[in-house]
């Protein structure tokens, strides 16, 4: 009998196990969501404004499940994964070659899985990045203008898209900027149009010219000079290719006070 019940608890501990060690699988596979899709948006396909306004709209959905799957990882398991903790502890002590590490404005930076990773501190509070480009990448892109405090008002941020644009690196600055409008902001992104096209039926018609009622608002349009406009309560990312999203790091680093306004 004693045989029997041990080995009747040797089956429940090896398919508790089992189980766990399935949980943890897809949790690993959530935690590197964020950096697989990214780079799979740079793979050639067609988007139109129907598609950039639906990835616009799922972003808090994805959001929310990559980091809560995150979230129950780090608080019920102890499996070591890709070791971004370990990198940093690495470049601090200058262990890393500068295209795999380096320190800015005090920031620890490094390189993995074709990201630029950071610990970055957002109104007292420790957040962990990826973006495409290091801070060293983006210097070159200038902030001019002044941004009004009405920018700053209500919870949520109006993410402006030209509707007749359909560019991958276009999608890419959209998704980037979007998730960290949430991550770092702790604001929701509402995505609209810079002017009528079939795709935006029932979304808001905004820019930085239109924009009579002073709401927040973030505008990405497409243009040869790599760019960022402070236009009272609308900022104006402007580029072309993966400048855009060269652009929307450098307003990144910006609002995660990594780097100062010119």
């Amino acid at each position: 009998m004693e045989k029997k019940t041990s080995h009747k608890k040797m089956e429940n501990v090896n398919h508790k196990a089992s189980k766990e060690d399935e949980k943890m699988v897809q949790i690993k596979e959530l935690k590197g969501n964020y950096a697989e899709e990214s780079q799979e948006l740079l793979v050639e396909q067609p988007y139109d404004a129907k598609n950039l306004l639906i990835i616009l709209s799922i972003i808090l959905g994805v959001f929310g499940l990559i980091f809560a799957g995150v979230a129950l990882y780090n608080k019920y398991y102890e499996v070591k994964v890709v070791d971004i903790d370990q990198l940093h502890q690495d470049n601090l002590q200058n262990k890393l070659d500068e295209k795999e590490g380096y320190v800015y404005g005090g920031f620890s930076f490094v390189k993995a899985d074709g990201l630029w990773w950071s610990e970055l501190d957002m109104d007292g509070e420790k957040i962990k990045i990826p973006l495409h480009f290091g801070p060293k990448e983006v210097e070159e892109v200038k902030i001019k203008g002044e941004l009004s405090m009405m920018f700053n008002q209500g919870d949520e941020v109006y993410i402006a898209i030209d509707p007749k644009v359909t560019d991958k690196f276009y999608t890419l600055a959209l998704s980037e900027l979007s998730f960290n409008v949430v991550k770092g902001l702790k604001r929701t992104p509402i995505g609209s149009c810079t002017e009528e096209d079939w795709a935006c039926d029932n979304r808001t018609l905004i820019s930085c010219n239109n924009n009579p009622k002073y709401k927040p608002v973030i505008e990405l349009a497409i243009a040869n000079e790599t760019s960022i406009e402070l236009i009272g309560s609308c900022i104006k990312v402007s580029g072309s290719g993966y400048n855009i999203t060269r652009a929307v790091d450098r307003l990144l680093y910006q609002w995660y006070k990594v780097m100062a306004i010119d």
